[in-house]
């Protein structure tokens, strides 16, 4: 076990590397960042103390009790970034082109850089809480995501870049409610009605359709776009990185389809004499 003091040191080294990455950005962008990110720390501490939203006390382990109430800040992030990206997607086309790759001084503001803040605001709250529940939270995929995104998010939030992505990248998180949903069952022990099954069934769509399909689809737009963004060396790196988070939902989707598989065989047949 890492005692609480170890934990503390962790997560201020971590917490105090994000603030020095924020405190690089515009003013407006470090406000929103620092304010999200201080936002679901609170509403994390209220849902800790209210017990708002989650089973009744002690019917979960202690490790399960906070990750239900991460799920629920992750679910609330996920409807904020699907809301975010429709209206990203409304800004298109961009006119010039260029716009939508390499922001210019006259146009630095939009939907894209407001979510994009709001989202790695999220996502640096989820990463100290992660450091701080790394003895019992061991999937390593998910520090690496975070680690990922939030150096993509900082370099396209610095010179309000890559504005066109952010669209289809935002709208990938419509399969997360449902990867939680799907969680609250199974921590639950309910596993057997049409809860589980359809939640399990809805995420693996949602998932295959916009983290493998459609952020497919993204990637191809990308390089077809490359005349509009080679002349940034920068951005050469974050086309690495949205490639290396591609590869991510690619080993991720595997263990989708295999637990889709499980469900059906073990599921339907009880649906059916339902």
């Amino acid at each position: 076990m890492t005692s609480p003091i170890n934990k503390m040191i962790e997560c201020s080294v971590v917490t105090g590397g994000l603030l020095y990455l924020t405190l690089q950005q515009e003013r407006i962008v470090a406000l929103i960042a620092t304010g999200t990110t201080a936002s679901y720390g609170v509403l994390y501490h209220i849902l800790r103390s209210s017990h708002l939203l989650q089973p009744a006390k002690s019917s979960l382990s202690h490790a399960n009790e906070a990750e239900w109430r991460s799920r629920i800040l992750a679910t609330i992030n996920a409807i904020v970034l699907v809301g975010g990206s429709v209206l990203c997607f409304l800004e298109w086309p961009y006119q010039p082109t260029s716009e939508g790759w390499i922001g210019q001084p006259d146009h630095i503001w939009s939907h894209p850089s407001l979510f994009s803040s709001l989202f790695v605001g999220y996502l640096h709250w989820d990463l100290i809480w992660l450091v701080w529940h790394r003895r019992e939270q061991t999937d390593l995929s998910a520090v690496i995501h975070h680690v990922l995104f939030i150096s993509v998010t900082h370099y396209v939030l610095s010179g309000t870049y890559f504005k066109r992505p952010f669209a289809w990248l935002s709208f990938t998180e419509v399969s997360t409610p449902f990867l939680n949903f799907r969680w609250f069952y199974a921590a639950s022990n309910v596993k057997e009605g049409r809860g589980y099954f359809l939640s399990s069934l809805l995420f693996a769509i949602t998932f295959l359709l916009t983290r493998v399909c459609g952020y497919g689809l993204g990637i191809l737009d990308m390089l077809w776009s490359y005349g509009e963004w080679k002349e940034n060396r920068g951005l050469h790196l974050v086309a690495v990185g949205l490639g290396m988070g591609y590869v991510l939902n690619l080993f991720w989707s595997v263990k989708v389809v295999h637990a889709l598989q499980r469900a059906f065989k073990r599921d339907m047949p009880k649906i059916k004499r339902k």
